[in-house]
């Protein structure tokens, strides 16, 4: 297996403004605060105490779900433009696959796992569940690399990933979307449950196949994953 240091944003895979959100593993993560290593600076916070993930020994946010309690955090909101590529990765453990939204926004737009076989990408435009029992399951307590893709300009084909195993048939939503919330539905429901460790979003022409694949060599390798495809 091939291992890339300095990714994204380094030597290997730079990825200058097309880096909209890089929370690395390990690296300034806290309950707290996570703070972002792409040149944004959109920190992902939490002021309200009962609502903190909690730091995980060697790395990772450990998001919980209690009556008054649910853990998330915000950061600042960056929009994806409508018929613009983007690539969101994210090296998860969940504890539950049910209604468990990672990214979303204060409107309308939530990307969520809804099932262990159903990945959900809402936009203003549409819902899309994408349905990738054919190809892979999520499953409960297992730590995986999951990426979504859209690609190809204005035809808007979305893609799924798992540990580099590409789900396809793709389905297809070339709209715009924001994005400002790390563990829930708009701050409101759909808490994420189980642990992250590494969450990054890329917009542009930075999507690329190279790119990608680098990536995903590069968080296998560091979580001892193995790649699938």
């Amino acid at each position: 297996m091939k291992s890339h240091a300095g990714i994204p944003h380094g030597s290997t895979c730079n990825l200058g403004a097309d880096l909209e959100i890089y929370l690395q593993n390990n690296v300034s993560q806290g309950s707290s605060q996570w703070n972002d290593q792409s040149s944004a600076g959109r920190h992902a916070v939490q002021e309200t105490s009962a609502n903190r993930p909690s730091f995980v020994a060697g790395g990772g946010l450990l998001f919980q779900v209690e009556e008054g309690g649910e853990d998330m955090m915000d950061f600042s909101s960056f929009t994806v433009a409508s018929n613009e590529n983007f690539l969101i990765f994210i090296v998860w453990n969940p504890t539950a696959t049910s209604t468990n939204a990672y990214l979303s926004d204060g409107t309308s737009e939530v990307f969520q796992i809804t099932s262990g076989n159903v990945a959900l990408f809402k936009s203003p435009a549409q819902s899309n569940a994408m349905n990738h029992s054919s190809t892979f399951t999520i499953t409960d307590g297992e730590k995986s690399v999951f990426m979504i893709e859209r690609v190809s300009g204005a035809t808007g084909q979305t893609y799924l990933y798992k540990n580099g195993l590409k789900h396809d048939p793709s389905v297809r939503d070339a709209s715009t979307f924001d994005l400002q919330n790390l563990g829930s539905k708009n701050d409101a429901s759909n808490w994420f449950e189980g642990t992250m460790h590494d969450v990054g979003v890329i917009s542009g022409d930075s999507v690329t196949d190279r790119n990608r694949d680098m990536i995903i060599d590069h968080l296998c390798s560091k979580h001892g994953i193995e790649r699938l495809g």
